[in-house]
């Protein structure tokens, strides 16, 4: 203890803002309740672990087909090209604006399709087991089935906007049977029923809510049946559909692998069962690719429909051509018309066969004209590739006419490729209303903004055929006027050559468009039997992680245990306005240290004040003022035991009270009385008779009384008391000058075993 104090007194130094010895010897002092800290962290991060349900990651990539492409593309795909290849992006004004894949990951997350999986999977009946508080999710290995009526299922859904409903069952099996606990939810109102006991399974339970199945679960192994062989308690929870999807729709995570993939979607879902989550994701592809195969047809169902009807009226045309034909060649008795001139006939046969397929490319025409102008037809696919197939007529047209209509069939060649397009824009706009149909109402914003779209294209639509039709039109009437030319030459032929003729060329023209029909009907057929899935797995749903993880809620605790009371420790430690070590009363003051006092060490502590007191007096000091901050320091106590004790080894020492403010013992105010002659008389009295004068005066904080005694004394023990006196007024005790050769000694030190250990060094 003496070596402390002497290396105390002869400390000089600067000392650091912030002393890291001391903090460090403050956390070893409290470093018992780091490790209960940490303990509690690790206790709670173990209690949190069994009670969270864990939640298990599972993930596939999908890659997206394009059809167009893998069946060499079609009307749509090509109307699609063209939009795309327009300058400042103006292709996406009808396109949409979006990427697919971002149009993909909307419809693979609609409520629709996610409800449908939820249907198809039954996931709206939900099985659990509990044991000491954790819940585990039973998917497949329940033991009983619980099936609610579809009338009262699509109920729950109807009324799920206006009340939450929800139907909980706590099956209990017994030897004696099963006992069905049912509770009705109804908003944030639970009503209990009367309990239900069964025999045997199976049962029905019917509830306000709808009748209740159960069943036997017969699909289980035998090791998932011995699981339940005895007793056992089975919650069941029925939720509505839609309520479900809604879950998964929180859960599941649909992203590019890297930004450059466009054809390629990976697709996450968190699940508390492994199995479940991989059946949720497989079933969701599943109807994912019935849904687009169910729009892929939808066009071909049209077009089928629309090709039977005119197929149907081609039947009766040609019947006609047939009969006249017939008739015709019995009225004139003719078997076949002959032709004279080679020359004429070659080029009248020439004008004939482009008449002939200009006007199947007028009546192809004007059936599509009727299909576009019907206004029950507005919001349908228009069949572009009947339309298509005019198109391609008027290219093989074209190749075979004469250079002065070449010009002509080239124009008309570029307004049916324009009207063609914006088929393909019109069929684009309608699947996307469709699409949207599904999931929202017709006054949603963008439905709105679709209908407003597809009505303002239909005027552009219809001009664009009407000058199409004007230029086949104008193409027949030029093919026309050379066919007379040659068939004026040809004026000595017979008149039924003639008649024979108009029938046959008429007959051609029907059965021209009869067979594009019929083939176009067949690829139709071929088209509805394809059955190509528009995404797929490239690898196997597997589980790619589970949340939460051991190790990192344990790190996390352990780091908070550690962390939390070192903080707290940190904080006191930079915000305690009292001393409580000579560590920190080092860094207040460099006025010499004489001696610590613990509550427990009585007469020994006050010899070691007196030692170290007597070391540091120099020759003629005698009055010694004892002082502190304030009552209570222990300032009477030690003034008292220093006089005794400096009178048993053989001085002569007096004991003064100058705390007069306790009781009035002079006639005159304290502080008057200690500045008079009569108190300076009395100090002098006791000197000359002593060799020591203990003065025990007031607190300095409180009263002048300690500064004005300190006149008559030589040095000053200033009692610093752990715990209580401010650091501040110490900081301040090295300015003071109204006190004589302060001295400190610290009072009320923990010397327990561990803290004596910091204090020493």
């Amino acid at each position: 203890m003496n070596k402390y104090v002497k290396d105390y007194t002869m400390h000089d130094k600067k000392e650091a803002a912030f002393d890291f010895k001391l903090l460090k010897s403050l956390f070893r002092l409290n470093g018992h309740w780091i490790i209960v800290s940490v303990a509690v962290c690790f206790l709670l991060a173990g209690i949190y672990l069994w009670f969270t349900p864990t939640k298990v990651t599972v993930a596939g990539t999908m890659e997206l087909i394009d059809r167009s492409q893998k069946g060499g593309g079609s009307a749509m795909s090509l109307g699609k090209s063209m939009l795309n290849a327009l300058p400042m992006s103006m292709g996406s004004l009808f396109s949409g604006g979006s990427s697919d894949i971002e149009s993909e990951k909307e419809i693979l997350k609609s409520n629709t399709l996610l409800r449908t999986v939820v249907k198809d999977l039954n996931l709206q009946t939900e099985y659990s087991v509990s044991s000491l508080g954790r819940k585990a999710i039973l998917y497949k290995n329940q033991p009983v089935n619980v099936s609610l009526d579809e009338a009262h299922m699509k109920w729950l859904d109807t009324e799920l906007p206006l009340t939450f409903h929800q139907i909980e069952l706590k099956i209990n099996k017994a030897n004696d049977g099963y006992t069905i606990e049912p509770t009705l939810i109804e908003g944030k109102q639970e009503t209990e029923l009367p309990a239900q006991t069964f025999a045997t399974l199976p049962a029905t339970l019917k509830t306000d809510y709808g009748t209740l199945t159960l069943t036997e679960n017969n699909t289980l192994t035998d090791k998932q049946r011995m699981a339940f062989v005895g007793n056992y308690t089975l919650l069941v929870t029925i939720t509505p559909p839609t309520t479900v999807a809604n879950v998964y729709k929180g859960r599941l995570n649909l992203e590019a692998p890297t930004k450059k993939v466009t054809n390629m979607l990976s697709v996450k879902l968190k699940d508390e069962n492994l199995i479940r989550g991989i059946d949720f994701v497989n079933h969701l592809i599943e109807a994912y690719n019935q849904r687009a195969n169910d729009e892929k047809n939808e066009e071909a169902r049209k077009t089928d429909e629309f090709i039977n009807a005119r197929l149907a009226r081609l039947d009766a045309e040609l019947g006609t051509s047939d009969a006249d034909w017939e008739g015709s060649k019995k009225n004139y008795q003719i078997v076949s018309p002959e032709v004279d001139a080679s020359e004429v006939v070659q080029k009248r046969g020439a004008y004939e066969l482009q008449l002939v397929e200009i006007g199947t490319q007028i009546q192809l025409h004007d059936y599509l004209s009727e299909f576009v102008n019907d206004p029950a037809n507005l919001f349908e696919v228009i069949p572009a590739s009947v339309a298509n197939i005019g198109s391609s007529t008027s290219a093989m047209g074209v190749s075979s006419g004469s250079t002065s209509l070449s010009t002509s069939s080239g124009a008309s060649g570029a307004t049916a490729e324009a009207y063609m397009g914006l088929i393909t824009q019109h069929n684009e706009l309608v699947n996307r209303r469709k699409d949207f149909l599904r999931s929202m109402s017709e006054q949603s914003p963008q439905i709105q903004r679709l209908t407003e779209m597809i009505k303002d294209l239909h005027p552009t639509l219809q001009q664009a055929m009407k000058r199409d039709r004007q230029n086949l039109v104008l193409r027949r009437n030029n093919l026309e006027r050379e066919y007379a030319k040659y068939q004026g030459r040809a004026s000595m032929a017979p008149k039924v050559e003639r008649v024979l003729t108009e029938i046959g060329r008429q007959r051609e023209i029907k059965q021209g468009v009869y067979l594009l029909m019929l083939q176009k009907r067949e690829e139709t057929a071929m088209e509805l039997a394809n059955t190509t899935d528009k995404g797929k797995f490239i690898d196997e749903v597997t589980a790619t992680g589970s949340q939460p993880m051991k190790v990192v809620v344990f790190f996390i605790a352990g780091f908070l245990g550690f962390f939390l009371p070192v903080g707290i420790l940190l904080l006191l430690f930079m915000f305690k306005s009292t001393v409580d070590v000579p560590g920190e009363l080092k860094k207040c003051t460099k006025l010499p240290l004489l001696c610590m006092l613990a509550p427990d060490e009585g007469d020994e502590a006050i010899r070691n004040v007196r030692t170290n007191l007597l070391a540091q007096l120099k020759d003629g000091q005698r009055v010694i003022m004892v002082t502190s901050d304030r009552d209570g320091d222990g300032k009477t106590y030690l003034a008292k035991h220093l006089a005794e004790s400096l009178t048993a080894i053989g001085k002569t020492a007096q004991y003064i009270d100058c705390d007069l403010r306790k009781s009035a013992r002079a006639d005159m105010h304290p502080a008057d009385y200690f500045a008079s002659a009569v108190f300076t008389e009395k100090v002098n009295q006791a000197k000359a008779t002593n060799d020591y004068i203990i003065l025990d005066t007031p607190s300095l904080g409180k009263f002048a009384d300690a500064n004005i005694i300190g006149q008559q004394a030589d040095a000053t023990i200033y009692m610093v008391k752990t715990g209580s006196t401010p650091k501040i007024v110490l900081e301040a005790l090295n300015e003071e000058t109204r006190i004589p050769n302060p001295m400190l000694v610290l009072n009320a030190v923990d010397m327990s075993k561990r803290k004596y250990k910091f204090l020493v060094k």
